[in-house]
């Protein structure tokens, strides 16, 4: 019998500790399973701006020449594809330079948030902020990682949507713009001027 006593106290003791321990881990489990889902919204807004930036400030820079040039040029006006297109073309260079203009900043307010995220965390796992604290705090992060989401899947897309749009007005471009300037050399000045060394 105190054999039996003997193994059995270290036993129930093991028993009691493992049972202790993971309550304790699930304490807060619909507080930390908050937090993952918004690590994971976070990670999605940097998917969101993953894009050949180099390729996109080339364009941008092409297309800020090219835009110059054309809006000096005197166009047919009973030629609806040239407004079309032109417009068309201002509309993805305007968009390409708000994706660059945008890019550091949601960028950095990724890594903001990563970092906030996983201190609240901490902070939660620890039982360093109580209940009305960690109500608070999850709504501003929540906040601040919707609407830097919210940003950088709207500048996102819209790289993504006019791709095309940007390959068939380049064919129509290129052409024109490259003859306009071998033909003039005010053209040729203005485009030299407008292109970004």
């Amino acid at each position: 019998m105190a054999l039996l006593k003997k193994l059995l106290f270290p036993i129930l003791s093991f028993i009691f500790i493992i049972t202790l321990n993971y309550s304790c881990k699930n304490k807060y489990k619909v507080e930390t399973d908050m937090i993952d889902s918004l690590i994971s919204k976070n990670k999605l807004a940097e998917n969101y701006i993953n894009i050949d930036l180099i390729t996109i400030n080339q364009r941008r820079i092409e297309m800020k020449a090219q835009i110059a040039v054309l809006s000096n040029f005197k166009y047919d006006t009973s030629v609806l594809e040239f407004e079309s297109n032109f417009i068309k073309y201002n509309a993805i260079h305007k968009s390409y330079k708000k994706f660059l203009e945008n890019y550091d900043l949601i960028r950095a307010k990724i890594k903001l948030n990563e970092k906030q995220l996983s201190d609240l965390k901490n902070s939660l796992i620890d039982e360093k902020i109580k209940g009305y604290e960690f109500k608070i705090a999850i709504d501003k992060e929540t906040y601040n990682v919707n609407d830097n989401l919210m940003n950088a899947e709207v500048l996102g897309n819209n790289i993504f949507k006019f791709e095309p749009d940007y390959q068939r007005l380049s064919k129509y471009f290129d052409p024109l713009v490259a003859k306009l300037i071998k033909e003039s050399e005010e053209f040729k000045k203005i485009y030299n001027e407008n292109f970004e060394k």
